[in-house]
C-alpha cells in the first residue's frame, strides 16, 4: 500500500463570464427598446454605400433606426448566451466586441453602418464603449484552486492506475489541527494518572510508617501486663 499526498490545480470562477453577462443584459434590452421605438428598415439596395438617416432617438440621446437596434440587440443575445462558460464567454465577447468596434468606426467616418444601420454620436461612443469592455473581457483569466490529491490505493508491481481521493486544502488543515489538540489533551491525561498513580504507593508507606510507633508502644504495653501478671 503506497501512501502519497500531494497538491493538484483545479479550474475555478470564471472572471469573463461576469463582464459577458452584464453587458450582454445592457445591450439586449437597449437593442430591443430601440426596435419598439424605431422599427423603421431601409432596404439591402442601400447596401454598402446608400444613406441610413437618424429618424428618431432613443431615450432621446441615442440615433438608431431598426437595423441599429437589431444589430445591438443581436450582440447582446450572443453575450449572454456566451455567459454560460468561460471559452464561450471569452469567444462571444471578441466576436461582438470586434462587431460594434468596427461598427462605432464605420459610423464615425460615413455617418451610417454600410447604408443601413444609422447612428449619430452618442450611438457611435456607446458602441466604443461596450467594444472596449469587451475587449478587454477576452483576456480576463480563471481562478484556480488548490486541492489536496491523496492517492491511498494499492499500486501494483507492473503498475496500473490510481484512484484518487480528492479533498480541499482547507478542511485537511483544520483535521490536521483537530488531530494535534486531540493528541495533546490525551497526552496531558496520561502524564496526570501516571502522577497520581506513583503519588499513591508514597503516600501508603508514609501511612504504614506513622502507624509503627503506634503498633510498637502497644506491643510493649502487652508485654509489660504480661510480665506483671501474679501466678
Amino acid at each position: 500500500m503506497v501512501a502519497t499526498t500531494e497538491t493538484r490545480t483545479e479550474k475555478g470562477t470564471s472572471l469573463a463570464r461576469g463582464p459577458a453577462l452584464i453587458v450582454g443584459t445592457i445591450l439586449l434590452a437597449v437593442g430591443l427598446y430601440a426596435l419598439y421605438r424605431e422599427h423603421a428598415f431601409p432596404p439591402f439596395s442601400n447596401f454598402p454605400n446608400g444613406q441610413a438617416p437618424v429618424e428618431g432617438k432613443v431615450f432621446h440621446i441615442f440615433g438608431a433606426n431598426g437595423w441599429t437596434a437589431m444589430l445591438t440587440a443581436v450582440g447582446g443575445g450572443l453575450l449572454l448566451f456566451g455567459a454560460a462558460q468561460h471559452a464561450l464567454a471569452k469567444t462571444m465577447s471578441l466576436i461582438v466586441g470586434a462587431a460594434l468596434g468596427a461598427a462605432a468606426i464605420i459610423a464615425l467616418i460615413s455617418g451610417n453602418v454600410l447604408g443601413m444601420a444609422a447612428a449619430n454620436g452618442w450611438t457611435e461612443l456607446g458602441w466604443g464603449i461596450a467594444a472596449a469592455i469587451l475587449l478587454v473581457n477576452t483576456l480576463m483569466p480563471r481562478r484556480r484552486t488548490a486541492v489536496v490529491a491523496d492517492d491511498e490505493a494499492a499500486v501494483p508491481e507492473g503498475g496500473g492506475r490510481s484512484r484518487f481521493r480528492r479533498r480541499s486544502a482547507a478542511p485537511v488543515a483544520a483535521g490536521a489541527a483537530a488531530g494535534a489538540a486531540y493528541e495533546h489533551h490525551r497526552d496531558r491525561h496520561r502524564f496526570e494518572d501516571e502522577r497520581a498513580a506513583a503519588e499513591t504507593p508514597s503516600r501508603d508507606s508514609e501511612l504504614e510508617h506513622d502507624g509503627a510507633p503506634e503498633r510498637d508502644v502497644a506491643e510493649r504495653e502487652r508485654e509489660e501486663e504480661q510480665t506483671h501478671v501474679p501466678r
